[in-house]
């Protein structure tokens, strides 16, 4: 199923997971092609966060439906 993820800068990005998948999956595919670490991702679902050890399926994601990519800045 494809799912839209959106950044703060408007950018949308397709991905392409099955409902078994873990959320991390998510990240992981982010990552191949924004060069964003998971670590560094916050995926936000209707004003949640979702955790990483979700299924797509548990956390009632559906064909179509909107993520928001958040990062979290590390301080140092």
């Amino acid at each position: 199923m494809l799912l839209k993820v959106k950044t703060l800068t408007g950018k949308e990005i397709q991905i392409d997971v099955a409902p078994e998948d873990k959320v991390y999956r998510i990240k992981e595919l982010l990552e191949e092609q924004e060069g964003i670490p998971p670590s560094q991702q916050r995926l936000i679902f209707q004003g949640k966060q979702i955790d990483d050890d979700q299924t797509v399926m548990s956390a009632r994601l559906a064909h179509g439906m909107q993520l928001h990519l958040v990062l979290t800045l590390r301080g140092g």
